[in-house]
């Protein structure tokens, strides 16, 4: 048993430097061979577009996601349950298809023009493309990665702190400043640290909206079969991002585990009183739901019914495998994901704290790579080494676990610092072995974390783009590679239907993962 352990071990931490070894022998070398285009000024451009998307991207979501969790979570308003709800909704579009409806509204000649242009003359709207539109698009859409770890601080803050400074005299603005802020700004980091890891690894926004970044460089690289240049912009873009991804390795954002076992006290919240303010409250959350919401909604139906077909018949155009791949690809690295997560939060991370170290650094560093980058480090293995798995299911999960396994991963091992060993080792001392522990005590008690594993796996698995188009299997199909080549080529209801159907089948996971009972508070009360 231990062997077999050690030897999955050993396969997993191959597995999750396949990426770095790729980047600093491949990349590194055709880096220094062509030094002199890293100095030169399309370099320079790539680099002021990526930062400078990334920058406006973060601190616009920063700004929407305090005033919204402000209104939801603090403020006295009306709807408060429902608008909880409707915010998050963006999460479930992918950016490659959020792209292209931006561009069907608010495109020179698009549904917004045709509103305006049926009141009076109107040549055209603005040029929408190039970074004021990729700001603008990912914005609206990464917004709730923000909002969404707001929220969740704001709940944990005692509110004693609150009842105190307002008997110090301070005001509500004063104590939002001085009194909340500072307790939930570990989930502000983490939400931009999100946002920021987001953007720089997005794709399909930049793609559509014709803004060139390092990733769609590293895109175009790859499609002129120039692996090794594709390889250099890649490790640009890494050490672009190093700081972003030093601070939430060591600062623990993305390994959600290394969280306060003591939760607040929480008591009745004395909700803020807006009065006169609330009717304009209203109406801002209006407005930014119809711009994130309805707006992209509208479009996907507008998508759908530009054809003469009926909708059944447009339903049949949709292969059946594209739906069967998308489903059975998700299960599959979700399930992978936490079992092996699993395992090496039982068996490593309790016994051996070296070894668990350096299997984190690798699975989080995984997940801030972009999506292309690890597809096209497991192209260069399986082409040079293992090519009999090259374009296959097996080449393709495996990309999708170095990818996302750390999402797996963070809930599970979030759920194990909560509960200690003391079940497990007043199990073993009564004579029960290790499938019995497991089984009886180990997986009741893991199951909130597995749950959010589970699901989180899941929903980025099947909106994933990048690794699908190049690791996949020739003729092979999923919802988001059939949403891809409809908008390449013009099959627009095709591609609304397949958007459609994709966000159907991730929209109840993604409730489920946002709305899972937090951790903390579950075993906080079991003690």
């Amino acid at each position: 048993m231990r062997r077999l352990i050690g030897l999955i071990i050993f396969l997993l931490i191959a597995l999750f430097s396949i990426p770095l070894i790729y980047l600093f022998t491949f990349g590194l070398v055709d880096l220094f061979n062509s030094f002199q285009n890293v100095i030169s000024i399309s370099y320079l451009k790539l680099i002021i577009n990526t930062v400078s998307l990334v920058f406006a991207v973060t601190i616009s979501t920063l700004i929407l996601g305090l005033y919204l969790s402000w209104a939801t979570e603090i403020a006295k308003i009306k709807f408060a349950k429902i608008w909880r709800i409707l915010l998050v909704i963006p999460l479930v579009i992918p950016s490659y298809f959020a792209g292209y409806l931006f561009i069907l509204f608010y495109g020179p000649k698009g549904q917004l023009y045709d509103f305006f242009s049926y009141f009076g003359s109107l040549d055209r709207l603005p040029d929408i493309y190039g970074f004021i539109g990729s700001w603008l698009c990912l914005t609206f859409i990464c917004f709730p990665y923000v909002y969404i770890n707001i929220c969740t601080g704001l709940k944990l803050v005692d509110r004693k702190l609150e009842d105190a400074s307002r008997v110090l005299g301070k005001n509500h603005f004063e104590t939002y400043i001085k009194i909340i802020l500072p307790n939930i700004k570990g989930s502000i980091f983490a939400g931009c640290v999100l946002v920021a890891l987001y953007t720089l690894s997005d794709f399909g926004a930049v793609q559509a909206l014709q803004y060139q970044t390092f990733t769609l460089a590293i895109y175009t690289k790859y499609r002129s079969f120039d692996l090794e240049g594709a390889a250099s912009y890649a490790l640009i873009l890494i050490l672009l991002s190093l700081p972003i991804i030093y601070y939430s390795i060591n600062m623990s954002i993305l390994n959600s585990y290394k969280i306060s076992k003591k939760p607040s006290e929480f008591i009745s919240q004395n909700l803020y009183d807006v009065k006169d303010k609330h009717s304009i409250i209203q109406l801002s959350l209006v407005f930014i739901t119809l711009i994130s919401v309805l707006i992209p909604f509208a479009m996907i139906f507008e998508l759908i019914f530009r054809t003469n077909l009926t909708f059944l018949e447009l339903l049949q155009t949709i292969k059946l495998d594209a739906i069967y791949n998308t489903l059975i690809g998700s299960v599959a690295t979700s399930v992978l994901c936490v079992v092996f997560a699993f395992i090496i939060i039982d068996v490593v991370a309790k016994n051996n704290y070296k070894l668990r170290i350096i299997f984190e650094n690798l699975i989080y560093f995984g997940y801030t790579l972009p999506g292309l980058v690890i597809a096209l480090s497991f192209v260069y293995f399986a082409v040079n080494y293992f090519f009999s798995i090259y374009q296959t299911w097996t080449i393709l999960i495996l990309g999708y676990m170095v990818l996302f396994f750390s999402t797996g991963y963070g809930p599970i091992r979030t759920s194990s610092e909560l509960i200690g060993d003391r079940y497990s080792i007043a199990s073993k001392s009564l004579g029960k072995n290790f499938f019995e522990t497991f089984y009886k005590i180990s997986l009741p008690l893991y199951t909130p974390g597995i749950r959010k594993g589970l699901l989180n796996v899941f929903i980025l698995t099947a909106k994933e783009l990048p690794v699908t188009l190049v690791l996949a299997p020739l003729s092979f199909h999923t919802l988001s590679t059939v949403i891809w080549d409809g908008l390449e080529e013009a099959n627009f209801s095709s591609a609304g239907l397949a958007g459609l159907l994709l966000i159907i089948i991730i929209a109840i996971p993604t409730y489920l993962s946002i709305h899972t009972e937090d951790i903390k508070v579950k075993f906080s009360k079991n003690k």
